[in-house]
């Protein structure tokens, strides 16, 4: 049988679980919990990177290029990179990555993986079982059984077992997000599945129902692959015909349209980790029904979220169904009913101008001072850019501790590793950009100015700088 191609999707930015998930820094790159080495990205690659799958395509939009790398560098992986010149839903990445796998292996089997799911079981042994309809020219989807009226998935709504395809079930329709009522009606029938969001079938065929569906796209999508730049494990797809295909989903367009989707039921925990109140479902919770992560003091607190990411205390007396988020530059506190309407918030901020989730400057914290000197700390979070303004008077050397730097502008390029060093003369200015998946620590020496003094000239005599860089 067939080997499959993986492709990883990696384009989406998970802002319902704002504040943790940003622009510069989705979920999908974030390590999947406190006591695990890898992030959603990694274990997505790794799950299916054993016998019947070959090395993974990544679609990845260029803000996140660096970050891919790092990652599957630092998991020993490499992957056949699909670059994303701009954002256009998941439909013409979908099928972008299916023309440029039918023209080196024509006829595959791709399955298309989001990158920022939670899954615990044998899941690519699910996949591997259903490889005989995806062969047979049948476009599988993977179905979940719920474990409670989740408003904020879509839902496959079965018509009985497939009487070709033994585990395989026929579809009947399809419902996006329904209203509380009619989830639960669904789960008490019975009838209805969690749709995963992962999908097998042959890239032909995805290619075909395309042509049929929306042949506008198809003839896009095409051109952009065509005339894609190229380089060994890199394609970076034109911009100039990509942007011209629609910006539909590839369930939208196809697979609620096709009578070649079949249903494939996966007994494995699954969560897409798509809200607080999702993480709230699947986390270990106390006596009292809470989910508690970092410096938390629970007093007669129930069925509540709480997360403390900043380092600071966060207290609770007397609440109960709530998701309270504490990171080190916002606060999130909402019902656990209304986290998928975190959005909201994100169009708040928007319509006032407010940055969702950029950090304008760079966060230095003093540590210490003293006679012509001055050290502090600096972080720089994942996919951030910092820029430090040139100061007249002070030279700066920093060390990196932790993580990794690339250097943008000053008299020095390249990237930095812990425990070298970046040196940026007075009146020089300098950009530091994290690429990588984990966030970089810095500490930083600013020490006065100093003419050349001869050596017979006490010390004390000497230009020194004091509290708030004053050379005196």
């Amino acid at each position: 049988m067939s080997a499959i191609y993986p492709l990883v999707m990696c384009g989406g930015v998970g802002m319902r679980l704002w504040p943790l998930s940003r622009l510069n820094t989705p979920k999908q790159f974030h390590r999947i919990g406190p006591d695990s080495s890898l992030t959603f990205f990694q274990a997505t690659v790794e799950r299916h990177g054993g016998e019947g799958f070959h090395a993974p395509y990544v679609s990845v939009g260029m803000r996140y290029e660096d970050v891919v790398r790092d990652q599957l560098a630092a998991i020993g992986r490499s992957a056949e990179l699909m670059i994303e010149p701009t954002a256009r839903r998941t439909g013409p990445a979908v099928l972008a990555s299916a023309i440029a796998i039918n023209e080196r292996d024509p006829g595959a089997l791709m399955a298309v993986l989001p990158s920022d799911h939670l899954i615990e079981g044998d899941f690519s042994g699910v996949l591997l079982k259903m490889r005989p309809p995806a062969a047979d020219g049948r476009i599988v989807l993977f179905g979940i059984e719920p474990a409670y009226p989740e408003v904020g998935y879509g839902y496959i709504v079965d018509s009985g077992p497939s009487a070709l395809y033994p585990g395989a079930r026929d579809v009947s329709h399809f419902i996006e997000k329904p209203a509380r009522p009619i989830a639960e009606r669904l789960i008490a029938e019975g009838h209805a599945y969690w749709a995963s969001g992962v999908s097998l079938f042959r890239v032909d065929v995805l290619m075909a129902e395309y042509q049929r569906l929306d042949p506008d796209t198809f003839a896009a999508v095409s051109e952009a692959v065509r005339n894609a730049g190229r380089k060994p494990g890199r394609t970076e797809l034109c911009e100039a015909h990509f942007r011209r295909a629609h910006g539909e989903a590839t369930e939208s367009v196809v697979f609620e349209h096709s009578d070649k989707v079949l249903l494939a039921p996966a007994a494995i925990s699954w969560s897409d980790v798509g809200s607080w109140r999702s993480l709230y479902e699947i986390g270990d919770k106390d006596g009292d029904g809470n989910v508690l992560s970092g410096h938390v003091v629970p007093v007669d607190t129930s069925n509540s979220y709480v997360r403390a990411s900043s380092g600071r205390l966060v207290a609770t007396v007397g609440v109960d169904n709530l998701a309270i988020v504490d990171t080190e530059d916002a606060l999130l506190v909402t019902s656990l009913d209304r986290t998928q309407d975190v959005r909201m918030v994100l169009e708040a901020l928007k319509s006032r101008g407010t940055a969702a989730g950029e950090v304008a400057e760079p966060l230095e914290r003093p540590v210490r001072s003293g006679d012509g000197y001055g050290v502090y700390a600096l972080d720089i979070r994942p996919g951030e850019v910092v820029a430090l303004a040139p100061l007249k008077d002070e030279h700066r050397v920093l060390t990196v501790c932790a993580g990794a730097v690339e250097l943008e502008g000053g008299s020095e390029i390249g990237r930095k590793w812990p425990g070298e060093t970046v040196r940026v003369a007075a009146g020089s200015a300098c950009r530091l950009r994290n690429g990588g998946g984990e966030p970089a620590r810095l500490v930083e020496v600013r020490h006065a100015v100093t003419p050349v003094v001869p050596l017979g000239v006490p010390v004390q005599a000497r230009p020194r700088m004091v509290s708030g860089g004053e050379a005196k």
